[in-house]
């Protein structure tokens, strides 16, 4: 067994480990999990049908809302959870309707000023409805394959320090994983959605932090870039991104015909998905169109342990599907590093990550330096992609811990050695 496999066999074991201590929709009922609920797909499930007119909506209203039940970490931990379901806007513009889960710690808070919130990330990555964290979040071990169901366990954390945790939809009612602009879009409004939800009890000035990993890390990116241009009102704080593909292109050239090789395909499947416009489907060969068509449902897991080692000119009719002009198109729209965030920004990162290649990320860095950005940085030595999340999540939240105390952020700006 590779590697890989053998890494991916564990974390789609993880969810088996959650256990029935309950982050419940109200602490009075019996605990159920979401399995014994009998738990509909989205696409199955009327909740996700925005109503009629929705699109009339100014960006992070509420649409529909309910309290539901979700498969927790044991840990000493009760909270409210509800669900919302908000007007957004896609990669082009265009309202969609998006769904966002909130937990609300029970214990009242005591610190100074309102309840904090962290949008935590989690990596979808992924091309269906099944795959989102408004599902996964509520049946865990039913969603074996969607690999962000083992992030609950760094998530949580926020929530045990006594934090209001949300988490969105944030690839959107298509899936469009990758898609740069769709992603940021769903952060935002998320958060503008359960800010302005009276029962989770949170202010619409209250300070908010974005956290993710990995694809999660790279929505996060997106949303800390795009935050003062987009939702200039959300007090957002600060922001801790780690393991991020700021380069697609640097990152399809890195996996090509690697273990990581499946990410490469189920990204340009999702970018495909966004940017119809950008002309991949002619370069596809037979291959590629069953590929695409067999993968139209699929989370991470379904094709990245499918399909190690390949390479993309295996899928198309083209022998470099990675440099020609559609693909250059997506570059452009969906890599990171256009705008520099305006709020202390911390960036974490395997100095061996096998999937990520770390030059791109302390590009990104440099550019927020020489804009005038707060940049905090951590390069963990002889760390993987998967070591480093695990490694590097405690000091990830007391970067926005301290951020939520008011405290100054340190820069490493200069201490990276030069591009």
């Amino acid at each position: 067994m590779t590697r890989w496999v053998k890494s991916a066999a564990a974390l789609s074991m993880l969810p088996l480990l959650w256990a029935a201590a309950p982050v419940a929709a109200d602490a009075a009922q019996p605990v159920r999990t979401a399995i014994e609920a009998g738990v509909p797909l989205p696409d199955d499930d009327p909740f996700y049908v925005p109503p009629a007119g929705f699109e009339n909506s100014p960006n992070g209203t509420v649409l529909r809302s309910r309290p539901v039940n979700t498969v927790a970490i044991v840990l000493p931990i009760t909270a409210t959870a509800h669900q919302v379901l908000y007007k957004s806007v896609d990669s082009h513009d265009k309202p969609v309707a998006e769904a966002a889960t909130v937990l609300i710690p029970l214990t009242p808070w005591k610190g100074a000023g309102p309840r904090p919130l962290v949008s935590y990330q989690l990596a979808e990555d992924s091309l269906a409805t099944r795959c989102q964290p408004s599902y996964t979040l509520r049946v865990g071990i039913a969603a074996p394959t969607a690999a962000s169901t083992y992030e609950i366990t760094q998530s949580l954390a926020a929530l045990a320090r006594n934090y209001a945790v949300v988490y969105s939809d944030y690839e959107g009612p298509h899936s469009d994983f990758a898609a740069g602009p769709q992603a940021a879009h769903g952060v935002l409004d998320g958060i503008r959605a359960v800010q302005h939800y009276a029962p989770a009890g949170l202010d619409p000035a209250g300070p908010v932090a974005l956290w993710g990993y990995s694809g999660g890390g790279q929505a996060t990116t997106w949303a800390a870039e795009q935050q003062a241009s987009y939702a200039p009102e959300l007090n957002v704080v600060g922001a801790s991104a780690g393991g991020v593909p700021v380069d697609l292109k640097a990152f399809i050239k890195h996996n090509d015909g690697g273990l990581g090789a499946g990410l490469n395909l189920i990204g340009f499947i999702g970018l495909a998905r966004a940017f119809p416009e950008a002309g991949i489907a002619p370069l596809l060969n037979e291959r590629g169109r069953a590929l695409f068509a067999a993968s139209n449902d699929s989370c991470t897991l379904d094709v990245a342990l499918a399909h190690p080692f390949s390479h993309l000119g295996d899928y198309t009719t083209i022998l470099n599907p990675a440099d020609s002009a559609p693909a250059e198109l997506l570059y452009r729209i969906n890599d990171l590093g256009k705008t520099t965030p305006r709020f202390p920004f911390y960036s974490y990162h395997g100095q061996n990550d096998e999937f990520v290649p770390l030059a791109p990320a302390d590009a990104v860095v440099r550019k927020y330096c020489a804009d005038g950005g707060t940049v905090a940085v951590s390069r963990i030595p002889f760390s993987g992609h998967l070591t480093t999340e695990f490694i590097n999540s405690g000091p990830a939240l007391d970067f926005l811990t301290d951020r939520f105390a008011g405290k100054p952020a340190r820069s490493d700006c200069g201490k990276l050695p030069p591009g």
